[in-house]
């Protein structure tokens, strides 16, 4: 047996890496204590010496298993007609370090890097970083351990070459093109603007890739301490967010900086006061037609602006008494409506049915295609901007201090929470997606309300005892017959425990 052990061919890791055509990190992995699949071996002490006939063995076991390759990362060794043939290796570097200055000398590392440039080339470049001064680093060696924490990033399987680009050519090329011509037209616009005004100056002309988590909090904080309300802070994250998020499915970024951001405490929000009945009322009476019917509408049923104005003739279901929402409109353009419970029947009153039905008759020659409310042309709907310039002209006029058409949207939620409606109603009715937003943001408490619920809560209370709970009885806490009735008991507690 001893005969027969000298006489094998024993082979170092360099000798066999030289015979097989594999790396030394492809054997150092197989030789480890916890190798799944170790590699064939004879270990004297610390060295490790291999049997060219069982490591042989072991490669063509494993080549016939995965179909004529070998599962391999570093110097690859594939099979091919039996023959081993060694793949380029990933680049690897370990970079090198430099003492400099003199007076207060600090170590400099140097390492490249490769660079996308705008037109698809990739360049290498070298590069160079301050790793810190002398006194922090002593020695060579711990300089080098800190610059081997800089390549690693580049020596990684999943590295991509760094592009040049600026957040404003991403912007421009990349996102404006491929992300916004998706989204509906009034993410577009409200995406382009806050990029217009808020993004782009600031941190148009960085480079995409050197924007860090930093930068953006900085902006964000830089934009609250301006005086940006909290809703317009939180879109500039939004849109920031959904830029990176691009950048990262694209293959320019490896992370979203703004993930990683805060926002600033949300403040109170004070809803602004809704306009009474007598005061709709005295809006639909100064409104000419078909701006009064609008109100009308909006306030019965709570749809949107851009719902209400794309409305044709064939939504209104006189059988099931009921305003089909399938489309919105938005500076012209038509679109599916804002989220998927958007699309709803509303049903009407019998009494709004009455009023739409005269307004129909007004115009006997409309077809199921026409538009409730068209243009002086007939080409298209109102649009938004020109008939919320009415609506706020007559109420001016009627002396009703704000009104907006999203306002008259809250009014009809709180009439319909105030009267007890199911808030999943109230939810189905104005196509929220989400129950929350109805609650938070929809719902005003008016006067009326909370004084009910003062009263409720103090009638409940009334109703236990009025002669202890009414002013006249007063109150006799701490009175002298309840100190001295509580002394007496005390006294013969007392007695009682010395008797026993």
């Amino acid at each position: 047996m001893e005969a027969q052990s000298a006489a094998r061919t024993l082979l170092g890791v360099k000798g066999l890496c030289a015979l097989f055509g594999v790396s030394k990190d492809w054997v150092y992995r197989r030789t480890q204590a916890a190798a799944p699949d170790p590699l064939p071996c004879v270990r004297f002490g610390k060295l490790i010496r291999f049997d060219e006939k069982e490591v042989g063995e072991f490669i063509e076991s494993h080549r016939r298993a995965s179909g004529g390759r070998l599962g391999a990362t570093g110097g690859v060794a594939r099979v091919i007609q039996r023959r081993y043939r060694v793949l380029t290796r990933k680049r690897f570097q370990n970079g090198y370090v430099r003492l400099r200055g003199k007076h207060d000398p600090y170590w400099e590392g140097f390492f490249r890097e490769d660079i996308l440039l705008a037109d698809g080339q990739i360049v290498r470049k070298r590069r160079s970083k301050n790793l810190g001064r002398l006194a922090e680093l002593p020695t060579k060696k711990l300089a080098l351990r800190k610059l081997s924490s800089v390549v690693a990033e580049l020596n990684a399987l999943d590295y991509r070459p760094r592009s040049v680009m600026t957040v404003r050519d991403f912007v421009e090329d990349k996102y404006k093109k491929l992300v916004l011509p998706v989204r509906k037209p009034t993410t577009q616009h409200g995406y382009g603007v806050v990029l217009n005004r808020h993004v782009l100056p600031e941190i148009g002309d960085r480079q995409l890739v050197e924007v860090t988590s930093e930068d953006v909090q900085t902006l964000i904080n830089r934009k609250v301490a301006d005086g940006l309300s909290y809703n317009s802070v939180k879109n500039i994250r939004m849109v920031l967010s959904a830029v990176f998020t691009a950048a990262v499915k694209y293959g320019y970024r490896k992370e979203n900086p703004a993930r990683q951001t805060e926002m600033p405490p949300e403040p109170v929000r004070v809803l602004p006061p809704l306009p009474s009945e007598e005061e709709l009322q005295h809006l639909i009476d100064a409104l000419p037609e078909p701006y009064c019917t609008m109100v009308l509408l909006v306030c019965v049923s709570g749809v949107r602006i851009g719902e209400l104005l794309a409305l044709r003739w064939r939504a209104v279901d006189w059988k099931r008494r009921c305003l089909w929402v399938v489309e919105a409109v938005s500076r012209g353009s038509f679109h599916s409506p804002k989220t998927h419970r958007s699309l709803r029947p509303i049903l009407l009153a019998e009494e709004d049915l009455k009023r739409l039905a005269e307004f129909r008759r007004r115009t006997p020659n409309a077809s199921e295609d026409d538009w409730l409310f068209p243009n002086g042309r007939g080409t298209g709907p109102i649009r938004a901007d020109k008939a919320l310039a009415r609506l706020q002209a007559a109420a001016k006029k009627a002396n009703i201090p704000h009104v907006t058409w999203h306002l008259l949207r809250h009014w009809h939620t709180t009439v319909l929470h105030e009267e007890g409606v199911p808030l999943k109603a109230a939810q189905e009715r104005l196509g929220h997606a989400d129950v929350k937003t109805t609650m938070k943001h929809y719902v005003h408490i008016s006067e009326e309300v909370a004084r009910e619920a003062a009263e409720v809560a103090s009638r409940r209370l009334h109703r236990l005892e009025p002669s202890r709970l009414s002013p006249e009885s007063g109150s006799n806490f701490g009175s002298e017959s309840v100190v001295a009735a509580a002394k007496s008991l005390e006294t013969e507690d007392r007695r009682g425990t010395q008797v026993a």
